[in-house]
């Protein structure tokens, strides 16, 4: 019997274009122009910008673009710039079981898709398959956090000491190895390659020791040029471990994870899409808050409150708000900015457009979204747990504000932007707003609306270069 490996490598090689269902392709679209969206207004960070800094002087041949930047560099550096620069925001759309995606497969695709001039149909097939070995990986693996199901206890969260993002290695790889045109053989050699080549599992660091660092749970990237380095060197004749998914000693093993199922990896392959499940975000900032979001921006809303009349901000949510990341109130860069409770909280209160501008440093170092900061509290939702057991998607939050001498309350079990219920769904319209405020003032306007359409009917771009020379600054 093929290993696991193997089997992934053929499913990526055997796919073709007309065997993607056309609800996934529009989805695939969607999240195209989401991302290269956050891509855009991750230009005015520091992570973004000195991540492009770093691409243009390693320079290299003039082969591909940096998204929002003027000259091109090598296809393996506008991978990484392009990785750093969609998740600069958190703005990103969220994919479980793995949750951030988007960030390390679409960069590859990307870079070699314009080097070699192929075909909007490429780039869309490319970045179906690499989202869906990603996700696929991923379900094999523990949840990072377990939710205790029976007893006094029930509904409670524990957490693994080991996990992270480095599984989207090989949706990386085999979206640039679908981009190369990669025979079976050499697509589990660059799996084989990819894997040997993941980084370390670091979030649970990262979340618990509350850093100040632009690393972030895992870089965008790095993984998005592993994943290419490795496709190119199998197709080079490079060989991997074709087995590096399977046995007692594999993949899953070396990254953290207490399990491995491969039968969730192969369960339904080529009849479910994990790309129809997923989130956009509709604030920029950490998946966990949204919710808490949508609560306070309908009440804001409904009852026309204004942030100079509250007096105090109850929230109840996620309990990875628990961890030091989450409760940080000094906000001295984006990253801290993205994942601070009170600050997002603050600035959601505020009456600023949902954008780059919640992380800009006036924004951060203002003197009103200081001073709320300071009437928010916050702590974990007592049914947060139970709820998911039901539903691994449910996103419990409640918020109470107080305010003109009265309180109001909201409650959801959902987050917006979420694929179900349909209710949650976000439009076309909604996402083609959201790609507006992202590129304005990064790209000239009369441009925006081109890129729009360009994705749209991408399907039908012969060349995919043309695409990215309207995203040029």
């Amino acid at each position: 019997m093929k290993s696991i490996t193997q089997q992934l490598a053929d499913f990526t090689v055997q796919v073709k274009f007309d065997d993607i269902p056309q609800p996934v392709v529009h989805e695939a679209k969607r999240v195209i122009l989401d991302s290269l969206g956050c891509a855009l207004a991750g230009m005015v960070t520091d992570k973004g910008s000195l991540s492009v800094k770093l691409a243009q002087r390693l320079g290299g041949p003039p082969e591909a673009s940096i998204v929002g930047a003027r000259d091109k560099v090598s296809f393996a550096q506008a991978a990484f710039a392009n990785g750093e620069l969609i998740n600069a925001l958190d703005f990103d759309a969220i994919l479980r079981p793995l949750i951030h995606v988007t960030p390390f497969v679409i960069p590859s695709a990307l870079a070699l898709g314009e080097t070699q001039k192929s075909s909007g149909q490429q780039f869309i097939l490319a970045t179906v398959l690499g989202h869906e070995v990603s996700c696929r990986v991923g379900a094999g693996m523990s949840n990072p956090r377990k939710i205790i199901s029976e007893g006094p206890d029930r509904g409670k969260m524990e957490w693994l000491p080991v996990y992270g993002y480095s599984a989207n290695v090989f949706g990386s790889a085999a979206a640039a190895g679908k981009m190369l045109g990669l025979d079976n053989t050499r697509m589990a050699h660059a799996f084989g390659i990819a894997g040997y080549n993941s980084p370390v599992q670091a979030s649970a660091q990262w979340h618990h020791s509350g850093t100040d660092a632009l690393t972030k749970f895992a870089s965008g990237g790095w993984i998005a040029q592993t994943g290419l380095t490795a496709a190119l060197l199998a197709e080079m004749g490079y060989s991997g471990d074709v087995g590096v998914l399977d046995g007692e000693y594999g993949f899953w093993r070396y990254a953290g994870s207490e399990i491995w199922r491969p039968e969730r990896v192969m369960r339904n392959l080529g009849r479910e899409w994990h790309l129809l499940n997923i989130r956009y975000k509709l604030y920029p900032c950490c998946g966990i808050i949204q919710a808490s979001l949508d609560c306070l921006t309908d009440l804001m809303e409904e009852k026309h409150l204004e942030a100079k009349e509250i007096e105090k901000i109850q929230v109840w949510l996620d309990p990875h708000s628990e961890m030091p990341l989450w409760q940080n109130r000094n906000i001295g860069n984006e990253v801290q900015a993205q994942f601070s409770v009170p600050y997002v909280i603050a600035v959601g209160a505020s009456a600023l457009s949902r954008g780059k501008e919640w992380q800009e440093p006036a924004t951060r170092s203002s003197a009103e979204i200081q001073q709320l900061m300071e009437r928010v509290s916050f702590s974990t939702h007592p049914e947060f747990g139970t709820a998911a057991l039901s539903n691994p998607a449910a996103q419990m939050a409640r918020v109470e504000v107080q305010a003109k001498g009265r309180t109001f309350n909201k409650e959801t079990d959902f987050t917006r932007g979420s694929a179900t219920p349909e209710i949650a769904r976000v439009g076309d319209e909604e996402l083609e707003a959201k790609f507006r405020r992202n590129a304005l003032g990064v790209i000239p306007k009369q441009r925006i609306g081109k890129v729009i359409k360009a994705i749209w009917s991408l399907e039908q771009l012969g060349d995919i270069s043309k695409l990215m020379s309207l995203l040029a600054r």
